[in-house]
Order: C-alpha cells, then sequence, then structure tokens
C-alpha cells in the first residue's frame, strides 16, 4: 500500500496553491483539476527544490524537498511530459500542447519567464549547460530541436527517428541520445557537430528514457516483441513480449559505428515478470542501475558490473543467478505508476514520480526503501465519475492483470493509441494472423470492434483481451464498468497545427472535397465518427482460409500518428497507402492520384 504521510503544514500549503493555481492561470474548471499526474521530477541545482510535470492537470508543481511539501503550482498547458532544471532556481518544461516553457522560482513561487512554441507534441527534454542549449525531441514531427538558451529561439532542426521520444546527454556533454519508437531505435548525436553519429535499430516497442551510466556506456529500457501468439505458455516463457535493459557501448566517437555494440539483458523473473519499464537513471556511489515500473509498479536496482549481457533480443528470462542475487537485483513495490525518477547522489536519495499516486516518492538508496510520500495534491476532490474514470485508468496500466504480470493494456496500446508492430491477439479466429494494433481514441463511439467487425459488444470484447490476449483472469463487473468509463475519456489527440499560410487552408480544402468525391470514395466506407465506418467492408486484403471476410474501417482521425497501416501494417506510409492499396484505381476503379491530389488529400488527412 502506497505512504500517505501528509502533515498538517502540507494541507496549509494545498490550500495556498489553490488559490494562487485558479487566481494565477485562470484556471477554473474543477474537473480538470480533480488529478495532478506527476510523470517527471527534476532537483533544483542547490539542492533545495523538487519541480514535477504533471500530465494529468497541465501543471508544474514547486516542492520543497526539506519540508517535503508542495507550496506551489502553475499550469504551463497541455500535457507537460519532460521537465529539467538549468542553473540556479530554473526549470525548463515541455508540453504537449507544443511549447518550452521557462520557469524560475521567486519568493517561493513558480513564474512563467518565457515560452517557445516548439512545434507539434514535443516529448523529451535535455540541457546541455556549456553550450546554453536545450535539446527537445519532437514526436510527431520526428526532428530533433536545438533551443538557443541565450536567445530563447530555435537555432536547428535536426532529422530523427520515428517517434522520438526521451533525449539524454553524456556525463562530458559530448554525446545526445535519442530513443524513437516507430521502429525502435536509438540515435547518437555529435554535441558540436549536431551530425548523427550512429543510429542502432533492434526489435521492440515502448523505448523509454536512456541514461548515460558513463562517457562510454548508454543504458535504455524497453518492450521486447516477441512475436508469438499470446498462450500460456508462450508468455511465460517470455516468447510473447518482455521487458529489457538495452545497452549501447563504446561510445569513443573516435570509434566507427560498427565498433559499437548494442546489447540487452532481460528483466522478467519467471513467475513475476516486469511489466512496462519506463525510465533509467544511474547511481554511481554504488554502480547501480535505477529503472521505474509502471505496469508492475515497481523499482528496479541492478549493479551495473558483471551483467549478464547478450544479444538485444536474446535470452527471454533473466539470469538465475542475478534474479536470486539480492545484493545485485532488487525490487521496491512502490504501488502506483511509477515514471520519470531523479538523484540527489550525495544525500543517497532517489525520487520517483508516481502518476497514480499523485505523489512524488522519496527512496533512500543504501536502504532502498521509501522513507518518505509527497503529496502532489489535485485542488479540487474528483467525483465520483472521475474516481471511476481514474480506476479504470489503474487497470489500463496494470500488467498483474495478464498472466505473471507480462504486460498491460497500455503496453500494446500505448498511452491509449497503437504501436509500430503486428501482433497476434487471437481476435480473429485464427493463430498466425498478425495484425496492428487499433487505437483505442473514441473506441466506446465507433462500433463494432476488431479489425473484422465481428465484435458487436463492447464489454465482451474487453473481457476477451483479459482473458485470452493476455491470459489473465476475468475482470469483476464493476472493473469493466471502470474500464469503459476511462476509454471514454480517450478523445482524438488534436491534430498538428496546420501552416497558417493561404496555400496550406487551401491545400486541406480540396483535400477535404477529394476525401468525400466519388473518385476517391473514401467516405464510402470511412462516414461514421472519427472517419470510421459502421459496416465490414471486403476491400481484397484478405487471404484464404481467413475465419472472418472484409474488415471494419478503423477511425480516421489522428491517422498521421500511425507507424503502419492496414490491418497487416504492409502499408509503412500515407503515401503508399493512398498510391499502392488504396488509391481510387483499388477503390472506386478510377484513375489513381495525381502528385496535386495526393499532396492535397494528405494535407487534409493530417489535419483532422
Amino acid at each position: 500500500m502506497p505512504f500517505h504521510r501528509f502533515s498538517v503544514l502540507t494541507l496549509a500549503c494545498l490550500t495556498t496553491i489553490s488559490i494562487h493555481l485558479l487566481a494565477a492561470t485562470g484556471f477554473t474548471d474543477a474537473a480538470e483539476l480533480a488529478y495532478a499526474g506527476p510523470v517527471a521530477v527534476t532537483v533544483s541545482a542547490d539542492g533545495c527544490w523538487l519541480v514535477t510535470a504533471n500530465a494529468d492537470d497541465g501543471t508544474v508543481s514547486l516542492i520543497d524537498r526539506k519540508q517535503g511539501c508542495q507550496v506551489d503550482r502553475i499550469w504551463v498547458g497541455r500535457g507537460p511530459h519532460d521537465i529539467v532544471a538549468t542553473d540556479g532556481a530554473s526549470f525548463l518544461c515541455v508540453t504537449t500542447a507544443g511549447d518550452l516553457v521557462w520557469l524560475v522560482i521567486v519568493d517561493r513561487r513558480l513564474q512563467q519567464r518565457r515560452r517557445l512554441t516548439i512545434g507539434h507534441e514535443p516529448r523529451g527534454l535535455i540541457v546541455d549547460s556549456q553550450r546554453q542549449r536545450a535539446w527537445v525531441s519532437q514526436s510527431q514531427n520526428e526532428s530533433l530541436v536545438v533551443v538557443d538558451l541565450e536567445r530563447f529561439t530555435i537555432a536547428a532542426s535536426l532529422p530523427c527517428g520515428g517517434h522520438p521520444r526521451a533525449v539524454a546527454i553524456s556525463p562530458t556533454a559530448h554525446q545526445l541520445a535519442v530513443t524513437c519508437s516507430s521502429p525502435p531505435e536509438v540515435l547518437l548525436y555529435d554535441a558540436d557537430t549536431l551530425a548523427i553519429l550512429d543510429r542502432q535499430k533492434f526489435q521492440g516497442l515502448n523505448v523509454g528514457s536512456p541514461c548515460f551510466a558513463s562517457p562510454g556506456e548508454l543504458f535504455f529500457p524497453f518492450t521486447y516483441d516477441g512475436g508469438s501468439h499470446p498462450s500460456r505458455g508462450n508468455i511465460q516463457r517470455g516468447w510473447v513480449l518482455g521487458s529489457r535493459l538495452g545497452r549501447l557501448s563504446p561510445l569513443d566517437v573516435s570509434q566507427p559505428p560498427a565498433a559499437r555494440e548494442l546489447a540487452g539483458l532481460t528483466l522478467d523473473v519467471s513467475g513475476r515478470a516486469v511489466g512496462d519499464p519506463a525510465a533509467v537513471g544511474f547511481d554511481a556511489t554504488a554502480d547501480r542501475l535505477l529503472i521505474t515500473a509502471g505496469g508492475s509498479h515497481e523499482l528496479l536496482a541492478i549493479r551495473r558490473s558483471g551483467l549478464p549481457f547478450g544479444a538485444i533480443s536474446g535470452t527471454d528470462l533473466i539470469d538465475e543467478r542475478l534474479a536470486q542475487d539480492n545484493q545485485r537485483f532488487q525490487r521496491l513495490i512502490l504501488g502506483g505508476r511509477p515514471q520519470g525518477l531523479c538523484l540527489l547522489a550525495d544525500q543517497r536519495l532517489c525520487y520517483v514520480a508516481n502518476q497514480f499516486n499523485d505523489t512524488i516518492q522519496e527512496v533512500d538508496l543504501d536502504r532502498f526503501a521509501v522513507i518518505r510520500e509527497i503529496a502532489v495534491a489535485p485542488s479540487t476532490a474528483a467525483t465520483p465519475a472521475q474516481q471511476l474514470a481514474r480506476r479504470g485508468e489503474a487497470i489500463f496500466y496494470d500488467a498483474s492483470r495478464s498472466l505473471d504480470q507480462w504486460y498491460s493494456c497500455h503496453t500494446c496500446h500505448f498511452e491509449g493509441g497503437g504501436n509500430s508492430v503486428t501482433v497476434d491477439t487471437l481476435n480473429d479466429g485464427s493463430v498466425g494472423s498478425y495484425k496492428t494494433v487499433l487505437p483505442l481514441f473514441g473506441v466506446t463511439e465507433t462500433g463494432p470492434w476488431t479489425w473484422h467487425g465481428w465484435q458487436q459488444d463492447l464489454r465482451t470484447s474487453l473481457v476477451k483481451s483479459f482473458t485470452d490476449t493476455m491470459q489473465g483472469p476475468r475482470p469483476k463487473a464493476e472493473d469493466v464498468d471502470a474500464l469503459l468509463a476511462y476509454l471514454e475519456t480517450l478523445d482524438y489527440p488534436p491534430a498538428a497545427v496546420p501552416d497558417a499560410s493561404n496555400d496550406t487552408t487551401q491545400a486541406i480544402a480540396r483535400g477535404q472535397k477529394l476525401f468525400a468525391s466519388d473518385r476517391a470514395a473514401c467516405t464510402s466506407c470511412h462516414d461514421g465518427p472519427g472517419y470510421s465506418g459502421s459496416t465490414v467492408h471486403d476491400v481484397g486484403l484478405g487471404k484464404p482460409g481467413d475465419a472472418y471476410v472484409g474488415f471494419n474501417p478503423p477511425a480516421l482521425r489522428g491517422i498521421s500518428r500511425k507507424a503502419r497501416w492496414l490491418h497487416n501494417g504492409r502499408a509503412r506510409s500515407l503515401e503508399e497507402l493512398l498510391t499502392r492499396y488504396h488509391g481510387p484505381e483499388q477503390v472506386s476503379g478510377m484513375p489513381p492520384l495525381k502528385k496535386e491530389e495526393l499532396r492535397d488529400l494528405l494535407a487534409f488527412l493530417k489535419s483532422i
């Protein structure tokens, strides 16, 4: 059970914060303030302050570290996802709304100093104090943005991999690493020349936040894609999905990329796997790697020296000698959903942002125990409806709902969306029929369900996912109620704001007209909520032996976020989809799209 050591001082602080938050931001909708949801935490240069990025209510919290009390909270924008300390008492935060926000502490209050629009959905952030730069991973634009902190302007936008998420800088500040998820890979940049030094791809999904443990080693967590169908035996052997720690070394810039080795370490213990590893930190004093795992609600501590690393997609279960050595491999249950972490190494402390507990957990590194929980509290109490949806959200992210806690709903439906791999869920009446994972945005309004549209009842579909795909216990009726309540909150993510130029506006308008035309014939299938469909269509993409004929048109809102298209992921870009598989010649029997028409239709699809 989580700790709840909230003092009278804490409660007094929260009252002051509520008034400041509402007065300073104009944020008056109590429903939006029901949960804070800290996902990242950093410590000030002097060690006096903790600052958190709260994804659920769009705020940043200021915590007096010594008193263990939240003293201020300020609204910064939708979905702050990462936060870092700079020199002195200032901090940088990125919001998924597209901004880099510069905050400073003045008289125990947070103040916004400046704000810079970065682009659509920045995710990761790191500061290079030597060069007065910030590096921001731009998820939807697939770029790494370099910000000049002296001018607070964008200095460069570098090409990156698909859906870049987290960023790390080496101890010497000569190299940067970016983890990407579509496809999974790690990119290594030269911080001086901005050139890509290396990029290493591997088999997996949901690549987490990396960490340099020394100038020569980079570590990162990810979920391994085993590719097998979810039978009990396959799951328990680690052949479906598994948790891994990746390592890239050596990182000497004088060495060619061929000299670097990408290795992997399995984290899963037989009978008690690790679910959804999220972030890695390094305790240099004890030479330990610290890993948060949100699905199994824990913090891992692993001695770095002598670890049995092998191939990046090698052994399916952890080395038994390592698992049984509690001096080298430790697991600390935290509850909730632990995400980001930061270390105060000289005081032997680690701080973990726990999203569902709405707390920052202080861990004594020597005892490896939680010694204090600091509330990152909402300004108002949650309504019964919000409590039900929150409970459903916790179920969605809970790996213990699967057999031996190998994976959660989130593992495949990352943050309610999809991922970059195809999987066999046994949901189409056959084994070995791999399909892309359908996003769940707007799912309660887009029945029937599954790729083949055979499932007419969403409740039944959810139960089947737990008992068949996850091989877990049958959920109680009230658990299904809660999960449905959460799914109802999963609205479509906002599309990228298009270029405001008249040319772009006209291209979107022409594309929308073409979308609805008899020639493109898109609306003959995608005519429902979110541009989905309620009728199964045989579009000629099936194969002999399919248990179900035809496909249920998925929603197209947010389609530009996908990494693979069509039921089996055979289209690797929207351009390929519209020119090879779903052009007018295949759909309506009319001539293919001209280059200008393709450009217009793409502009429209990316705007919805």
